[in-house]
Formats: structure tokens, C-alpha cells, sequence
């Protein structure tokens, strides 16, 4: 007699651990050298593989009833892929926005999750019975399990926002860094991270679901509500998730700048006081005339302070509170001048309006049109011809 070890929806599992294993081992083994944005990559997709089969174990009926009688220890084992999949995104998600990853004392909670799951599984042993073959298998089945569920759901969902979090505070703090924000795109991350939140938060959601009508109504209420239905959408949610991170993530556009995180969280303390000197601000304004440094498209606040022999904190407080105006704005205003130089200039009409704007240094066509009428009052087109 054939053994059929898989129904179709558990199809979409296995795919979701083919895909995350393959290119899991491709991200670690074909990552760039000093590069940790491919190797936490790699580890939070074999996260992902991990719990796809975690999941094919638990509720995968004859699978299921095999991994219990040959491996019970993986159950286990599986389950850790739960606790450090949060972890993992979070530091995936750091490498990605920073060029190099500092830690900080509050990042022990990083290590949090499994200290928690060591506890669990310490406490578990203690309580169960010596004869038993799985005692974390007894575990699962438990009526108390539910519980513990939430407080790994919850953690799982935190870190997801932990990593929104970061993301907002790349997102606004970049303008005191780089001289075309706007042109950076980490949309697509947001959009990756929120996904994930929203997955861990429907577990939580249906768990809670089961906990309320098994604590307040007849146990025959249960009957009502198909968990396995919620749990297959889960899945095909997983699916999805997983497919957007790999054509977002492993096509490495570096539409995202990656930026020193020590650089901008020093930018982005306030001084109280002036702690630069009259003739640095000349030499600033010299240089920026001078040798026009704004024309160049990826200019990063670490450039311009080394060519000007000052550190990036220093200049972003010159910038600050000498013209009331940070990074982005400062570099600009210079922006501004030079395509209204060309854009007055009869000899450059040969040239269209965009490949003035990007001579200039700006790199979106958007976000050039609407800072050029923000100061302007015109645009581009109505300047030229008024001109």
C-alpha cells in the first residue's frame, strides 16, 4: 500500500521550504566578502525553511505520525526556528540600511528568545515524566501549551516591529546624511516587514480566538470555527512573503544607501552649543563653490566632511545652526542654483530640462520638479521660457 505522506495544501509548505533552503545556501555561499546583508539573509531564510517543516511535522498527518516515531527530537529542535526568526529579520534589516552593524547594551535582547525557549525547554524536562520518548512533544499536546504559544507569537511579532521601528528612524534621519533622500528607495522593506508582522499577528489572532471560545463557551463551539482553514491561509500568506523578499532582496538593487549607523546617530544629537570656528565655515563655503561637490548624485555628508578636513558631526552642526538647514537642504540650495544657471543659459537649450537637472546632481526627475517649484514658485518649464 502507497504511503501518502502529504496533502496538496502541505504542497505549498514544501515549496516554501524548497525555495528558502535553495536560496538560503545561495545567499551564505555566494554573499560578497565583509558583506553581512547576505549571510543574516541566508539565516532568516533557513529560518523560514525550518518552520515550513516544523509545520509539515506537527500537522502533516502521516508525516506527522513518522517524525514521531523516527525523530521525535526534532520537534524540538524545529521550534527554535521560531524564537530566532524575529532576531534574525531585525539584524537582516540592519544590514541592510547601515554599512557595518554596532551593537548596543539593549541589544542583549537579541538573545532574549532563546533564553526564553532554554528556560521552556529546561522547565519541561524537569516536569515531565523520565519515561516519556518527546517530553517537549507531551508539551505541545498539553492543554496549557496555548499559553506559551502567545508569548512566543507576541516576541516573534515585537522584533518584526522593532524592525518597522528602525526603518522609520533610517527613513528620517537620512536627510541629515545624504544630499538625495528621496531618491532611496526602502519602500519595498517596509512593505517585506510589515507583511511579516501582519502574518505573526493573524497566529496570534486565531490563537486568541481559541483561547477565548475554549475558556468562555461550550466546547462544541469549536467545532464551528475551522482553525485549519486559518492556519492553511497562513500559510499561502507565507508563500507570498517569502517570494517578495527573494525578488526584492537577493536582486540586490542597493536602491537602499546603506549609511554609517554610528555617522547618522551622531548627526542626529542635538548640540547645545557652537562647536565650530568662523573660519570653518569659510572653508566650508569656499570649498562648496569652489570644487562644486554637490554635483555629485550619491554626495554623503562623511564625503564632504573629508574634503573639507572636518568630521561628519562638526559640519552637520555647522550646517545646523550657521544656515538653520540640514544636509539635504544645504546641498540643495546649491542644487537650485546651478540648474537655474543653465536653465538662464540660451547656449545650454540644446539639452533638455532633466538632463540639466541631472548635470546638476539630482538623480529623480519627481523630486527635482517639485523642489525646483517649491522655491522657485515655477516650474522648470515656466522659468525657462520666462527667463
Amino acid at each position: 500500500m502507497t504511503t501518502v505522506l502529504f496533502n496538496s495544501h502541505d504542497i505549498v509548505l514544501l515549496v516554501v521550504f524548497y525555495i528558502c533552503f535553495l536560496f538560503a545556501l545561495i545567499a551564505l555561499f555566494s554573499r560578497r566578502k565583509s558583506d553581512s546583508t547576505h549571510l543574516f539573509l541566508g539565516f532568516f531564510l533557513l529560518s523560514q525553511a525550518a518552520i515550513s517543516a516544523y509545520t509539515l511535522t506537527l500537522y502533516g498527518d502521516t508525516f506527522n505520525a513518522w517524525s514521531v516515531k523516527h525523530v521525535p527530537a526534532i520537534f524540538a529542535l524545529l521550534e527554535s526556528a521560531l524564537w530566532l526568526e524575529g532576531p534574525l529579520l531585525l539584524l537582516y534589516v540592519r544590514s541592510a540600511l547601515y554599512q557595518q552593524l554596532h551593537f548596543k547594551k539593549h541589544d542583549f535582547l537579541l538573545l532574549l528568545p532563546l533564553i526564553i525557549y532554554g528556560i521552556v525547554l529546561i522547565v519541561v524536562k524537569i516536569t515531565s515524566a523520565a519515561e516519556q520518548t518527546s517530553d517537549f512533544l507531551v508539551f505541545l499536546r498539553s492543554d496549557y501549551v496555548q499559553y506559551y504559544e502567545h508569548l512566543r507569537n507576541i516576541a516573534r511579532a515585537s522584533f518584526g516591529v522593532w524592525a518597522l521601528i528602525t526603518i522609520r528612524g533610517y527613513q528620517n534621519n537620512l536627510a541629515q546624511a545624504y544630499a538625495n533622500p528621496e531618491s532611496v528607495n526602502y519602500a519595498w522593506l517596509k512593505l517585506l516587514v510589515s507583511g511579516y508582522i501582519l502574518l505573526r499577528l493573524w497566529t496570534e489572532g486565531y490563537l486568541v480566538l481559541y483561547t477565548l471560545v475554549s475558556a468562555l463557551l461550550p466546547s462544541a463551539t469549536l467545532a464551528l470555527i475551522d482553525f485549519n482553514l486559518l492556519g492553511i491561509i497562513e500559510n499561502y500568506g507565507q508563500l507570498l512573503l517569502v517570494s517578495a523578499l527573494l525578488f526584492f532582496a537577493l536582486s540586490d538593487p542597493r536602491n537602499i544607501l546603506r549609511v554609517n549607523s554610528e555617522v547618522l546617530e551622531s548627526l542626529t544629537k542635538k548640540e547645545n552649543v557652537k562647536t565650530y570656528t568662523t573660519e570653518q565655515v569659510e572653508r566650508v563655503t569656499k570649498h562648496m563653490e569652489a570644487t562644486r561637490p554637490y554635483l555629485d548624485n550619491q554626495l554623503k555628508i562623511d564625503d564632504l566632511a573629508q574634503q573639507v578636513s572636518l568630521s561628519p558631526k562638526l559640519l552637520s552642526n555647522l550646517i545646523n545652526r550657521e544656515f538653520d538647514i540640514n544636509f539635504f537642504e544645504y546641498i540643495n540650495s546649491y542644487r537650485l542654483k546651478e540648474v537655474s544657471s543653465y536653465l538662464s543659459n540660451s547656449e545650454m537649450d540644446d539639452q533638455s530640462i532633466i538632463e540639466l537637472a541631472f548635470l546638476a546632481g539630482y538623480n529623480s526627475k519627481s523630486s527635482f520638479n517639485r523642489l525646483f517649484k517649491l522655491d522657485t514658485g515655477k516650474t522648470p518649464s515656466q522659468f525657462r521660457k520666462e527667463r
